[in-house]
């Protein structure tokens, strides 16, 4: 079964499209003010990276469970099935076996790294879990190159996140425009999206009711 193949058009000999830097994130800042107009709910959040003390303790300012999926660093490999393979078994690769439903997502800058063809795919895996109305937060290149692996996000405060490359190679970025987005990840819809300086779109999708 071939589910791992060396990432596409990798340069390993560029740069990264930045090693470290600061960017405003308007769409976590408004989501962060949405989650504290509840300070009783209780929310069950998945964060798609490593685990990271620095997101854990941002978020222990609200009553969550918060679950690790350490799945980032898988993505950039996972390739289509050729023909008779099965598909990638998600279940195995991000087993979600909670019993409470997800309120909220963190992609980061993950969604960028997973084949086109398997997207769809991942993300119903992703929206069996969720509660309707749940959010997916995610960071989209619009253009050039990205990383060859997944940044690491810092959350410095609300509105201000630092994002560190991991790997000094460099992939060219999928720059998908939203309306592809959402045809890719049925049953999410863009509640906010926000064309930050650096030329990152930052999304902050919704599921819809099913």
């Amino acid at each position: 079964m071939a589910l791992f193949a060396k990432p596409k058009n990798v340069n390993d000999t560029a740069p990264a499209q930045s090693q470290s830097e600061e960017l405003g994130c308007p769409a976590f800042a408004s989501l962060v003010e949405t989650l504290e107009r509840e300070p009783e709910h209780k929310y069950h959040i998945l964060d798609l990276a490593a685990a990271s003390g620095n997101h854990i303790e941002f978020f222990s300012r609200f009553r969550c469970r918060y679950h690790i999926g350490d799945v980032l660093h898988v993505l950039p490999d996972l390739s289509p099935p050729k023909e008779e393979e099965p598909d990638p078994d998600f279940t195995r690769i991000l087993p979600l076996n909670m019993a409470d439903k997800l309120d909220l997502i963190l992609a980061w800058d993950g969604l960028n790294y997973l084949d086109k063809e398997l997207l769809p795919q991942f993300s119903r895996h992703l929206i069996r879990q969720c509660n309707p109305g749940a959010w997916l937060h995610a960071f989209i290149y619009t253009r050039g190159d990205m990383a060859a692996q997944p940044m690491q996000f810092e959350v410095l405060s609300s509105d201000v996140m630092r994002r560190q490359a991991t790997s000094g190679g460099a992939v060219g970025a999928p720059c998908y425009p939203q309306r592809v987005l959402e045809k890719l990840m049925p049953g999410f819809r863009a509640s906010q999206s926000r064309l930050l300086k650096n030329g990152l779109q930052e999304y902050l999708f919704q599921v819809q009711e099913y």
